[in-house]
């Protein structure tokens, strides 16, 4: 569908770094600076800038480890010290939609282990809580019975004293309804951000707030990330709160089929307009599925072609790269 942009690579060493700060005041920053501050890039220094390396489009994470070429691997999400991650797999053969559990020794991957709840319904989109005590995800298991669901809801497993994760639980009627509930994600205070829509629609963002041991009835966000015209799907919060990364089809702005937009919490129920993240992290392809370190400091997403069909992959880019466009 999309020729793939050329990919160019830099390093910002220290003079372009204090270059680029000090031109900041003669010329308007890119809108994505501001993301990047809210990660964390607020104040740094042209030392921490030193040898910072942007690859236009970001790099493939852990390629022939996690990143295989013979299959799909979507939605990316880490343990605060990087050295666990969970993502699910699509595959020609059943198990159709499993997640998957890889550790990182002597710096390297191993190999993926199904989790022991899936692998029977349709399971995707896992996120790891901030603490890494419970794990969230979509799913076609029926909540009574055996009759998979036409649908996908929101579940989640908390982790056992033994370090093995329990039985599976529906977030309940206050978050999950008829329509397709995906990609969910929680910051620290355990609010929840997902999507909810139908492919025969569209899609849209929704937060509901932690209350007590559940969850207070879902809102749908305001017009600066939500839209009439366009899907806005596959959400992903900050564990602070504070910077909401999401995927959006089709707009004019944008570079390719999907996009990668960011808005920042002002508070009190309001959202600055969504901006596109630009060059650095989209393309002519389709990015999807974001996700951010703990941290802040790298953002992971999916690069998919359509036609030809290419399976997917991860991507990663350090987000002080946002700084620079």
């Amino acid at each position: 569908m999309h020729s793939f942009t050329s990919k160019k690579s830099w390093s910002v060493g220290l003079v372009a770094a204090m270059s680029s700060l000090s031109m900041a005041c003669a010329a308007q920053e890119p809108e994505s600076a501001k993301v990047a501050e809210a990660l964390g890039a607020q104040g740094v220094s042209s030392e921490a800038l030193w040898g910072l390396t942007c690859p236009t489009g970001g790099s493939m994470f852990a390629p022939g480890e996690v990143s295989l070429p013979e299959r799909s691997e979507y939605r990316l999400t880490f343990s605060a010290d990087g050295n666990t991650a969970y993502y699910h797999v699509d595959s020609a053969e059943a198990p159709f939609q499993a997640i998957y559990e890889t550790h990182k020794v002597n710096g390297h991957f191993t190999p993926g282990q199904m989790v022991s709840f899936s692998g029977t319904y349709l399971d995707t989109d896992p996120f790891l809580s901030p603490d890494g005590q419970s794990l969230f995800f979509s799913s076609t298991r029926p909540i009574t019975g055996t009759q998979e669901r036409p649908d996908s809801d929101l579940w989640v497993v908390h982790k056992l004293a033994d370090g093995s994760w329990g039985e599976p639980q529906h977030l309940g009627p206050n978050i999950n309804s008829d329509r397709m509930e995906l990609y969910v994600s929680a910051d620290r205070a355990g609010n929840l951000y997902y999507a909810s829509g139908t492919f025969d629609s569209d899609f849209n963002i929704y937060r509901a707030e932690r209350r007590g041991p559940g969850y207070a009835p879902a809102q749908k966000l305001p017009i600066a990330i939500n839209s009439d015209d366009f899907w806005e799907y596959n959400s992903h919060i900050s564990a602070d709160g504070r910077v909401l990364i999401f995927a959006s089809l089709n707009r004019p702005e944008g570079h390719g089929l999907g996009d990668l937009y960011a808005s920042l919490n002002l508070g009190g129920g309001r959202w600055t307009k969504a901006i596109n993240l630009g060059p650095k992290v989209n393309t002519e392809k389709d990015e999807f599925h974001p996700s951010l370190s703990v941290d802040g400091r790298r953002l992971y997403f999916v690069r998919q072609t359509w036609n030809p069909f290419v399976p997917s992959d991860f991507y990663e880019l350090d987000t002080y790269c946002l700084l620079f466009q």
